[in-house]
Formats: structure tokens, sequence, C-alpha cells
């Protein structure tokens, strides 16, 4: 392969891993949960290709000091970009992930290095979803378990899902039976914002 197929090749899947950054700052995504995981170890893959293979140009020296740079700079803030980037392309803080039905999907994750665990609830529409509704986990244990968070042990905090069936759906809430420790109980999820249009 000529180097400046693989180039354009890496330029595509630069803008595809690009636009996945953008669609996440608003709250989009490409759906499936890792589908955003492909794209980034492809793109890192072909990043580490593209340097060694083209090392001697200048360009691409310059290029590897500015990813360097970037992540020691995302190093420095308490290292929670750094966290970020981890997060993004890895499932260390992804605990569970549960399919409702074709259209919405549930996942168990802590969003960030210094958040506590939180249920997300994304919307699928062709090949983007989007995340309408997110919840503090602790609100649905308390709900489900029917104890005050004071009354939870830490270690029943972190007993998995064992089931999540969607009961129903409109533009304002979410209603979604969960079971957790073989006890069942629905559980109403805000939607964010305005979803009539989406």
């Amino acid at each position: 392969m000529k180097n400046k197929n693989i180039v354009i090749a890496y330029l595509v899947i630069t803008l595809v891993f690009l636009s996945e950054v953008v669609l996440n700052f608003n709250q989009y995504s490409y759906a499936g949960y890792y589908t955003n995981k492909i794209i980034g170890w492809l793109w890192l893959a072909l990043t580490v290709f593209i340097i060694i293979r083209l090392w001697k140009k200048k360009a691409i020296k310059a290029y590897f000091g500015l990813l360097v740079a970037g992540i020691i700079l995302s190093i420095l803030p308490m290292m929670i970009p750094f966290f970020a980037l981890l997060s993004y392309f890895s499932t260390i803080d992804s605990y569970q992930r549960i399919s409702l039905n074709n259209d919405y999907r549930i996942e168990r994750h802590r969003p960030g290095a210094l958040a506590k665990p939180q249920i997300s609830i994304y919307k699928q529409k062709g090949i983007f979803e989007k995340e309408i509704g997110r919840t503090p986990d602790i609100e649905i244990l308390e709900k489900v378990l029917q104890r005050s968070s004071i009354d939870i042990p830490s270690d029943d905090r972190n007993e998995p899902i064992q089931q999540a069936k969607l009961v129903n759906a409109n533009k304002d809430s979410i209603g979604i039976e969960y079971k957790i420790m073989n006890k069942k109980q629905i559980f109403y999820h805000k939607i964010n914002g305005n979803q009539s249009d989406y």
C-alpha cells in the first residue's frame, strides 16, 4: 500500500473519530456501545502505524510531539481529562449495558473520574443514538430496595441489575422496571429537555 493511500485512509478514520467526539459533546453518538470504542481503537492503531511508517518525515515527528504534549497536558489538571480519555477508549468504568428494545438501552457506568455511578438511557435512531436521561444509581437502588441510601451497605451498592424492562416511554419520562437483589420496582426517569423531535 502506497504512503499516499495510507494517509488518505488515516484522514478518513480521523474525520470519523473527530465526528464521534463532536457528537459526544452534544450527547449523541453512533449507535451501539462498542461502536465508539472500535472507532477509537482503529484510529489509535492507525496513528501508531502512520507514525512508525512515516517517522522520517518532519510533519509526522511534529504530529507525534503534539499528541504526546496533549497527553501530558491532560494529566496535569488532576488527571481528569486523562481519565476521560481512558474511559473513552476502554470499558473500565462501564459496569453494565442492557438493551431494553430496538430503540432504547441503558448503561450503568461512572461518567467521569470524580462522578458517582449513574444509569444513562440512550435512544437510538438510525446509526445514531442520544443520551436522553441520566439518574444516579443510588436513587434507583433506594426505590427498588425500599431503603434510604444510608441503610444500603457498600456491598449491596455494587449488586448488578438482574433485569431491566421497559414499561412505558413518552416525551417527559421513561418507566423501567428494575430487578435488583430479587426485588422489583418501576422507576420513572426524567427525560432531558424536549425529545419530541427525536
